[in-house]
This record gives C-alpha cells, sequence and structure tokens, in this order.
C-alpha cells in the first residue's frame, strides 16, 4: 500500500513538472539595430500624360482635277516645300496664258487711248477741238485703264490656280496614309488628302 502510494505521488509531481515546462513563454525575437541619421528626400509625383505633335496640318486641295502624281512615300519624313502632290495642269496653264493675252490686249488699248486723249487736249489747247471730244476720250482712256486692271487681277488669279495644282509640305514633318490615289478626281470638297505631324520637338500633355 505504501508502495502503491509511492508512486502516485512521484506521477503527481512528474505531470506538475510537465505542465511547467509546457507553460514557459518563449524567447524573445532578435531585432537589428540601426543608428538614426539626417537625409534629404525628394518628393516625386506621378501623372498621367499623352504625347502630342507641336504641329498638325491637314492637306487639301484647293483647285479641282485629276491627281497626276504622288511624290511620297506613307509614313515618311518630308521637309517643307517637298512637293507631295500634283494635280493636272492643263486646263490651269491655259488659264495663265489667256490671261496673259488679255492683259497685253487691254493694254495695247490703254496706251492708244492714251496717245488719242494727247493729241485731243493739245488739239483743244489749240482750239482745234472741242472739249466734248476731250472729255469722251478721257472717259474712254479710263475705262481702258480699268480693263487692265481687271486683266492683270484675273492674270493673278490664274496664277494663283496654277500654283495650287502643286501641293507642297507647309512643314517638316511625317506624313500619313493618302486618302487618294493616281488618277482619281479631286477638289477643295474632297476631304484631307494626307496629314503632316511634326516629329521634334515634341510636347507631352498631362490631364
Amino acid at each position: 500500500m505504501r508502495r502503491l502510494l509511492g508512486i502516485c505521488l512521484l506521477l503527481l509531481l512528474l505531470t506538475g513538472c510537465d505542465e511547467k515546462k509546457a507553460s514557459a513563454p518563449p524567447p524573445k525575437p532578435a531585432v537589428g539595430v540601426q543608428p538614426a541619421a539626417m537625409k534629404g528626400v525628394n518628393r516625386t509625383f506621378e501623372f498621367v500624360g499623352r504625347i502630342k505633335a507641336v504641329n498638325q496640318v491637314d492637306l487639301r486641295a484647293r483647285v479641282e482635277g485629276f491627281l497626276e502624281k504622288i511624290q511620297f512615300r506613307e509614313g515618311q519624313d518630308v521637309k517643307a516645300g517637298d512637293l507631295l502632290y500634283q494635280i493636272e495642269k492643263v486646263q490651269y496653264q491655259a488659264a495663265v496664258d489667256q490671261a496673259k493675252a488679255n492683259l497685253a490686249a487691254a493694254q495695247a488699248l490703254a496706251i492708244n487711248d492714251q496717245l488719242q486723249y494727247d493729241r485731243q487736249v493739245q488739239l483743244s489747247k489749240d482750239q482745234f477741238s472741242p472739249q466734248s471730244r476731250v472729255d469722251q476720250d478721257k472717259a474712254t482712256l479710263d475705262s481702258d485703264k480699268a480693263k487692265v486692271l481687271q486683266t492683270q487681277a484675273a492674270l493673278t488669279q490664274a496664277e494663283v490656280n496654277l500654283d495650287y495644282t502643286d501641293i507642297r509640305a507647309p512643314v517638316d514633318g511625317r506624313i500619313g496614309r493618302t486618302a487618294y490615289t493616281l488618277g482619281n478626281l479631286v477638289n477643295p470638297a474632297s476631304g484631307v488628302l494626307a496629314t503632316i505631324v511634326s516629329q521634334d520637338p515634341i510636347l507631352c500633355c498631362f490631364r
């Protein structure tokens, strides 16, 4: 009986020791140490932006005619003044020639009227010609001078239209896809023939 009690007491002691061991606190974690230091901090910002060309030009026809030449490759870099499209010139060259002929005729008529008027003025001073004839010749001379101005304006317009048959690059940049190919009829209502966008410098737009 004594032996049995002794064994029970021994078991109780062993059980108590196990419980004490199980409830022991965990070891403290290792912590690194770094000395404090003064440093400069740069502020940074983030934005959403998009790249945009400084210059963007839409090429359009200013006169009507069939496209005879296309002098560029799509995606090519072009320089200001480069010939890009050429519209048929025959009718516009004929208009220039006709305007030059009309101007020459008007100028010849005005010169003749000037001589006639000068003669009548001299005769009127010598009292060999009535004043009414002088006035009539003056009116004729003024009318023919006005016709000279009209034909000069017509010649200028014809030359401008002839120049419009050559469509040139107004700025440096890269040209895109052509909307019309050779042989197509184009005019001011045809819309954009092609677009040129500048490459250097460029803009970055933020919103």
